[in-house]
């Protein structure tokens, strides 16, 4: 916790909670003598059981620290705007306890809305979301699908805002007192972000704005199930939410959301568009994949596990299970298993079992993929990847580093005369984005079967597909030796992307859903 804090040095720290202290004790540490620290808490009962389990004396004693302890938030602004030095736009670092701001949400919302340098409860929203021009502001963490939704927002004739967001730079309460001062300086009719990045797991965003009237929308485009299970804080009914996969719709819903609707991916045929022959040149290859081994990424999760020999027995266990019947929720895994008595999963806490769900997920995508791009070994395939495929292939297979998705993905799509795809094992029933980048780019595409893909495109017109793993070969074959089929593939493929699914139709969808219920 204090090894990502991040502070302006030149500008006080709040800190909204005590707990225990260890966190404060470590902090002050690395903090100059002269920097003011202003400790918040709400209950005698928890600085008395911090002063019986551990020496507060190093914190209480430093010069610039103040405590104030007080179950009452008028009061306790009382006593901060008093101590907090006056000019500088009352700018401050916040940094809060996540252990008290679960627990007490509310009252520390309150003070940071009470404070100089945040904007203040929200007004109520009266504009509605029927205008011709809605003000969208967008929550940025420098994710991948941000810049083809500004675009998309714009071309519909919306006015956007982006609220970059550090998450390695910035702790929770700075980020939520920034974003607040931006909806106050903004003034949107709506905040969207992409799988709820942006709002705290503590869920004072997502009250701060149920109690201001304002709607926001998340799309997700990853597994909610890694992401909301560790939300622990209030649902709300002016956050409508869109899955990319209707698979997760029962899980979304069970966690009391009730907005919540299907919204396939798309493309940008701005960035996904046929290309020169001559840029094309170096890219050309029979068949190419683009994609992540998942060895780096497994040892990654499997790193953050406890090293207990126990909670490695249960990872091999439960992926047996994965690679036999897949796009399970971990609980279903385990039962299925029969491993309920397990001493790894008896230990296992919430940010465990998340760590495994996901590191269980990424393994089976792993075997899944290798398993199929290896039937791609008769046409000296190009596959483009992290280091991880090393250890998992050899020639026939050609190896090549990563690309770029804006400027040399489109390239590799329109030069190969296929582009294969095996999708990742967080999609049940959804396609993924090559679906509709590769025809989007004038490239064809060989993909695995998925239900929304009938739903999407004519099978065997406008895509072609496989259900097995040993139907590849005899497809590869037959496209790369009628170079006719595969273009009008092409052909019938891109105009059906064009019409019908590029991000400005995905948005006209969930606006017009916005606004049958709002």
């Amino acid at each position: 916790m204090v090894k990502q804090a991040r502070f302006d040095q030149q500008l006080p720290i709040v800190a909204l909670g005590l707990g225990l202290g260890y966190h404060l004790l470590r902090l002050i540490e690395n903090l100059s003598p002269e920097q003011p620290l202003l400790v918040v808490e709400k209950r005698r009962d928890i600085l008395t059981a911090a002063l019986r389990s551990i020496d507060l004396a190093p914190l209480l004693t430093r010069p610039g620290t103040a405590l104030l302890v007080h179950d009452d938030p008028a009061t306790l602004l009382q006593h901060l705007n008093a101590q907090l030095p006056q000019g500088n736009g009352r700018r401050l670092n916040f940094w809060g306890h996540p252990p008290s701001l679960r627990a007490e949400k509310t009252f520390y919302l309150k003070l940071m809305e009470g404070l100089q340098g945040t904007c203040g409860p929200l007004p109520a929203r009266r504009r509605g979301l029927n205008q011709d021009c809605l003000r969208v502001l967008i929550l940025n963490t420098d994710y991948f699908l941000i810049p083809e939704i500004l675009r998309a927002f714009k071309h519909l004739g919306h006015q956007c805002h982006l609220v970059m967001i550090d998450k390695r730079r910035e702790q929770g309460g700075e980020i939520l007192r920034r974003i607040l001062q931006e909806v106050g300086n903004f003034s949107p009719d709506l905040i969207f972000t992409v799988n709820h990045l942006g709002f705290d797991r503590e869920g004072m965003l997502m009250e701060t704005f149920q109690r201001g009237r304002l709607p926001s929308v998340s799309w997700y485009v990853d597994s909610p199930r890694l992401i909301l299970n560790l939300y622990q804080g209030p649902v709300s009914e002016l956050c409508t939410i869109f899955v990319w996969d209707r698979d997760y719709l029962p899980d979304v819903k069970g966690l009391g959301f009730e907005q919540v609707y299907e919204l396939p991916l798309a493309t940008d045929p701005a960035i996904f568009r046929p290309r020169p022959a001559r840029v094309c040149k170096p890219w050309q290859a029979p068949v190419s994949f683009v994609g992540n081994s998942m060895v780096g990424v497994v040892e990654q999760k499997l790193s953050r596990l406890p090293a207990d020999r126990s909670f490695l027995e249960l990872f091999q266990e439960l992926l047996k299970v994965v690679r036999q019947h897949p796009y399970q929720p971990l609980a279903r895994l385990v039962s299925e298993a029969g491993l309920e008595a397990h001493p790894g999963w008896q230990y296992c806490g919430a940010q465990q079992e998340n760590d495994l769900e996901a590191a269980l997920v990424w393994a089976g995508t792993r075997d899944y993929r290798l398993e199929r791009v290896r039937q791609l070994s008769l046409a000296y395939p190009r596959i483009y990847g992290d280091r991880g495929w090393q250890e998992l292939l050899s020639p026939p297979f050609q190896l090549h580093p990563e690309v770029n998705y804006y400027d040399e993905l489109p390239l590799v799509y329109a030069a190969s005369q296929i582009n294969f795809n095996a999708t990742s094992l967080q999609m049940k029933t959804a396609v993924n984005q090559r679906v509709f980048d590769v025809p989007a780019a004038a490239g064809f595409l060989l993909t695995d079967y998925k239900e929304q893909l009938g739903e999407l495109f004519s099978i065997g017109n406008e895509v072609i597909c496989y259900h097995d793993p040993g139907e590849i070969p005899e497809l590869v074959r037959f496209y790369l030796s009628h170079p006719r089929q595969r273009q009008g593939v092409i052909d019938r493929g891109r105009r059906r992307v064009l019409k019908e699914h590029t991000y400005v139709q995905r948005l006209k969808t969930m606006l017009a859903c916005l606004r049958r219920n709002w």
